[in-house]
């Protein structure tokens, strides 16, 4: 990965830059498509930051293709509308727009069909809650108090802590609440280089720490555990909608980088949002990895590969809508994918092993 320090070389090859301003406008509305490509994090270097900085990331290689659409709220399934369309008696609830989120499970507890529920004002960018389908019944869940993703606006030297919450009750089944501080710190400034643009912006690191309760009735026991610490190294732009760079570590782990990727090759959403992806969790694993296979996608015959792309486990053949259960706990801790060729293009998931 080649990174390039902000002295004499880059200030003569390349214009000087300006420090930058993140603020409510930057952020999405209903109806704006976020394109962008996911690759493995293992060569990012992210110990370079500062201000006028010029990371040069060109040489980051496209693998996973995907699109993030922010959607009307009236638009989501109508039971998890409940407290994120009602501004008079949920104001601090009541959400600009909505996006598909990250399906979980572990146990008794499935979360399927997942929208996560966003809110900006000029003070603050947060997620408000999610709604989805809990082991098959449909459910609005607010985060009290919300997460505020950003406080706004962002400018380099910011820091910020806040605290968020949310709690699911399976009646006569389980309890499953969460608790999570986010710290973030604007720490560097300057220019960006992507295989396909180059950009100014704000780089944020930001610091998750959860904290999972899980109570199950049916045998009357319940304990607390703490997640492997996430860190999320984001680099925004203006005008942008997301990150244009989003590098996650996980227990100090690199694990993924995401990145804007628009070469014009591809002409609308429905080209990238046509073919389905798996999903797998949890990630990162430690003893087993689930895969839920799309209807739309076909069977197919998959294997997990290392970093260096040697085959560490055959699969055999998962079918469509199937969820299979994985035994990793024979694995060595590190970054794998998921790959697979489906029926018109291959296919990777990247996860991480514990």
């Amino acid at each position: 990965m080649r990174i390039v320090t902000p002295f004499i070389g880059a200030v003569l090859a390349l214009p000087l830059s300006a420090q930058i301003m993140i603020t409510q406008a930057d952020f999405p509305s209903a109806g704006d498509t976020m394109r962008y490509q996911t690759t493995l994090a293992g060569n990012v270097d992210l110990t370079l930051t500062g201000p006028n900085v010029t990371w040069d990331f060109s040489d980051l290689q496209p693998l996973l293709p995907g699109a993030d659409t922010a959607v009307t709220v009236s638009s989501t399934p109508l039971a998890y509308q409940f407290f994120f369309n009602n501004p008079i008696l949920y104001a601090a609830h009541d959400a600009d727009y909505a996006m598909k989120g990250t399906e979980f499970g572990f146990q008794q507890l499935q979360v399927e069909d997942v929208y996560d529920y966003y809110k900006k004002t000029t003070n603050a960018f947060s997620n408000v809650g999610f709604g989805a389908r809990i082991n098959g019944l449909p459910a609005s869940v607010r985060r009290i108090p919300v997460d505020r993703i950003y406080a706004l606006p962002l400018q380099y030297g910011d820091t910020d802590t806040s605290f968020s919450a949310f709690q699911l009750d399976v009646p006569n089944m389980l309890f499953f609440g969460q608790q999570q501080q986010r710290m973030n710190e604007v720490d560097g400034w300057g220019t960006l280089i992507l295989p396909t643009d180059t950009f100014e912006v704000l780089r944020v690191r930001t610091v998750l720490d959860k904290h999972d309760t899980l109570h199950v009735q049916q045998f009357g026991f319940g304990f607390g555990f703490n997640e492997p610490q996430t860190v999320e190294y984001k680099w925004l732009a203006q005008g942008m909608d997301a990150p244009v760079l989003i590098v996650t570590t996980v227990g100090g782990v690199p694990t993924t980088a995401r990145f804007h990727y628009d070469p014009g090759a591809i002409t609308s959403v429905a080209e990238i949002t046509a073919r389905p992806e798996p999903q797998v969790f949890p990630n990162p694993a430690q003893h087993t990895l689930t895969i839920v296979m799309p209807e739309g996608l076909g069977a197919t015959t998959a294997v997990i590969r290392d970093l260096h792309g040697r085959t560490v486990r055959e699969l055999g053949r998962l079918a469509a809508g199937a969820r299979e259960h994985i035994d990793v706990s024979g694995l060595a801790p590190g970054s794998y994918l998921l790959h697979a060729q489906g029926a018109t293009a291959p296919w990777h998931v990247p996860f991480i092993v514990e």
